[in-house]
């Protein structure tokens, strides 16, 4: 990725740096950021550049060092060229790369908005500053800078990507989907293109167009288990169950430590019809994420459905404490308390319920089974009388 980040920007900024070592040069655009690194300091050293030539060097040397990943060399160099040449956008352009990927991002928007200053057509500082901007989630800033970047440089694929990002996030689902095939166009191996574009068809209910981004995403990132638990996701909403817990498991051996993945497989079992198989992940799900209200709410509504009414019950409380005042969850420990015949506290939360707003039908509860045991009490009668 750091060096999918650095290309970006170099096969912009070739031309501004004319007075750089050509080898110097040539060396980073090739991704041989060691030699690159030997070869600008030479260059350097040599004493023989102009003062723009020395301060492309020490630039085109921070973008070496950024390939290899000492930011402080890189920072320090851009800071040493913008000393010798603060007339030219490359050193801000490199700097404001490290603040972002230092994720300083005020620093890095300084920057690259120095940078599209001095040349506003500098396409990599304005994609860099939309990718900020999306971070920060201030999408109509980062569509416009993307745009722009896209407009001055249409192949760059990682512009494209990201603007795709922004329209997702904006619920711009058509538009996401053209700019993550235009990027694929351009980079057929662009995973984060693949996960978002299969991300948009599975929303658009466009399964085996779904199905084929999230495969070739495996092929390309086998190691990535968000590529099987997307998969999974297709595999469920198309009653695959099986295939959907196989991936789940592959994901889960990639990373043992996400809650979510034994979430997602304890519902997958429970739809493939093995509740004891459900409780074991919503078990450990929990124990990965104490805190998660939702968890123990999960676990309950299978509690339920098993009879185990008591545990169920206890699952609620603590989600209630957790998170309390939710509707759904109240309601929820409503039907079970009186499944147990537990009269007095189920009339109790069934009040609760209609006070705080979120239950505007008593007429709803009169039509389910799970209050049949409550139903000739006195507190009941009072609740529908109300």
């Amino acid at each position: 990725m750091r060096f999918a980040i650095v290309a970006f920007c170099l096969a912009v900024v070739v031309p501004s740096v004319v007075y750089a070592s050509g080898e110097c040069r040539d060396l980073v655009v090739r991704g041989r950021f060691a030699e690159a690194v030997e070869e600008c300091t030479t260059a350097i050293e040599s004493g023989k550049g102009s003062r723009e030539g020395v301060a492309a060097g020490y630039a085109w040397r921070g973008f070496a060092y950024m390939g290899i990943g000492d930011l402080q060399k890189a920072r320090d160099d851009f800071d040493r060229a913008i000393e010798i040449d603060p007339r030219s956008d490359t050193p801000y352009l490199g700097r404001g790369q490290v603040g972002e990927m230092r994720k300083d991002y005020a620093a890095a928007r300084s920057d690259l908005s120095k940078a599209i200053e001095i040349n506003p057509r500098n396409a990599a500082a304005l994609g860099h500053r939309g990718m900020i901007s999306y971070a920060e989630k201030r999408y109509d800033e980062a569509l416009a800078d993307l745009s722009r970047s896209i407009e001055l440089d249409p192949k760059n694929a990682r512009a494209l990507s990201f603007r795709g990002n922004t329209y997702a996030v904006m619920n711009e689902r058509e538009k996401a989907v053209d700019d993550y095939t235009k990027a694929l166009e351009l980079n057929p191996g662009d995973f984060l293109s693949l996960l978002g574009r299969g991300l948009m068809q599975k929303k658009m209910k466009r399964y085996e167009g779904a199905l084929a981004d999230y495969n070739a995403l495996i092929k390309v990132a086998p190691g990535f288990w968000q590529a099987y638990q997307g998969r999974a996701d297709i595999y469920a909403a198309t009653k695959r169950y099986g295939r959907a817990i196989e991936d789940l498991s592959r994901a889960i051996e990639i990373d043992p430590a996400q809650a979510i993945l034994y979430s997602q497989r304890g519902l997958t079992y429970v739809f493939y019809r093995r509740p004891d198989r459900a409780e074991q992940d919503f078990t450990k799900a929990i124990e990965l994420r104490p805190g998660s209200s939702g968890l123990y709410v999960t676990r309950a509504a299978l509690y339920k459905e098993m009879d185990r009414v008591d545990d169920s019950a206890a699952d609620l409380k603590r989600a209630l404490e957790l998170k309390p005042g939710q509707l759904a969850t109240i309601m929820l420990l409503a039907r079970v308390e009186s499944l147990r015949k537990n009269v007095s506290e189920a009339c109790r939360l069934l009040s609760l319920a209609y006070a705080t707003g979120g239950l505007r039908n008593r007429n709803l509860v009169a039509r389910e089974k799970d209050f049949d045991n409550i139903r000739g009490s006195e507190c009941y009668r009072k609740f529908m009388e109300r």
